[in-house]
């Protein structure tokens, strides 16, 4: 893995539902679904492997070098290139990695936490759209999100004008006004 100097423009991308990838001009964010199998104090020490089956095929290809050695290779490779990295397992697992120049933990708090709520509003825009009858209950299987993030959110995408609810609580549906 080779990371130097980030470009100075920005890229985002969605893998499926599990993986969201942002390039911003100083940093790389990777977010991913799910929480650590064990206790934060052990990460980078334990390895636990969320699909057994799939880490069982990998190890058997070219693609797997060996079993629990990522996050240790991560950040080497970081290091390597003079870059720093994070992560963070507030709502979902989370990986920062900063280009070669200094800025603030403030900064990457605030940039993660811009980078959730975006991905947490396009999660929201995307499901109504296509599941135009889905309750908050719905949204908050599908996008892990606590029914207070949900309703923050819903909320806000209606005083925007962006989205619109039509009927009932329960036997309404969600109309997205305008593409985002």
């Amino acid at each position: 893995m080779e990371i130097k100097n980030i470009n100075t423009f920005e890229m985002s991308l969605q893998l499926g539902d599990m993986i969201a990838i942002e390039k911003l001009k100083s940093s790389i964010i990777i977010n991913n679904k799910g929480e650590l199998l064990f206790p934060k104090e052990q990460f980078g020490i334990r390895s636990e492997a969320r699909n057994r089956l799939m880490a069982d095929l990998l190890s058997r290809t070219e693609y797997m070098e060996k079993a629990g050695t990522g996050i240790k290779r991560v950040r080497e490779a970081c290091e390597t290139n003079g870059n720093r990295v994070e992560f963070d397992f507030s709502d979902a697992f989370w990986t920062v990695i900063h280009s070669n120049y200094t800025d603030t933990q403030e900064t990457t708090q605030e940039t993660t936490q811009e980078t959730t709520q975006e991905t947490t509003r396009d999660g929201i825009i995307r499901l109504l759209k296509e599941h135009p009858e889905f309750t908050r209950r719905d949204l908050m299987r599908e996008l892990n999100r606590s029914d207070a993030t949900i309703k923050e959110h819903l909320s806000n995408l209606q005083k925007e004008g962006l989205l619109e609810r039509i009927g009932a609580t329960k036997k309404g549906r969600w109309v997205v006004l305008k593409r985002k």
